[in-house]
């Protein structure tokens, strides 16, 4: 059984219909491996959710296409690329001037390169701290790989983006947490 199958679907992150789906998939085709038919039961607030709905039918195919639509729809992967800057501070003001600073440099890039991107930030991120550091996140969504690596490789060129101890750069991340 799954319980609350839809808790990951509130996560603050573009793979939460993703993630559920994979979830209960995986959770369901387990159930009858045996000799005898299983059966599995998801217990959900939303029963028309297409991710948990899909999921019991096993049916990917028709999942993957919605997905794809309501990512195509708003610009995200991997209908784009995005690279996610997180910096990391004890002091949150650090944080988030690095970030600004951060920010401020891509959007010069992209502009003197003439380069489109969309820049979301400086934000808190989901998980504003983790130990005694707070943490600040940019994003940076662009059409294609090249363009991603060139208003990034102009930045880490002037020295506004280095990967650190307080600064990781995550290209085409996972998890937005």
């Amino acid at each position: 059984g799954v319980i609350s199958a839809d808790t990951s679907l509130s996560m603050p992150d573009f793979r939460a219909a993703e993630r559920t789906f994979q979830l209960v998939a995986q959770v369901a085709g387990r159930a009858g491996r045996g000799e005898h038919a299983g059966h599995v039961v998801v217990q959900t607030n939303n029963p028309r959710e297409p991710s948990i709905v899909l999921a019991a039918r096993h049916d990917y195919v028709r999942f993957a296409g919605i997905e794809l639509g309501h990512r195509a729809a708003a610009g995200l992967p991997p209908i784009s690329r995005m690279a996610r800057i997180v910096c990391r501070h004890e002091v949150l003001k650090e944080a988030e001037n690095a970030a600004a600073r951060i920010a401020k440099g891509l959007l010069a890039a992209a502009v003197a390169l003439g380069e489109r991107v969309v820049l979301t930030g400086p934000m808190p991120c989901p998980i504003s701290r983790i130990g005694d550091h707070h943490r600040i996140a940019v994003e940076l969504l662009a059409d294609g790989r090249a363009v991603l690596q060139r208003v990034l490789g102009t930045v880490r060129v002037q020295g506004l983006l280095i990967s650190d101890a307080h600064t990781a750069v995550d290209v085409d991340p996972l998890a937005l947490l």
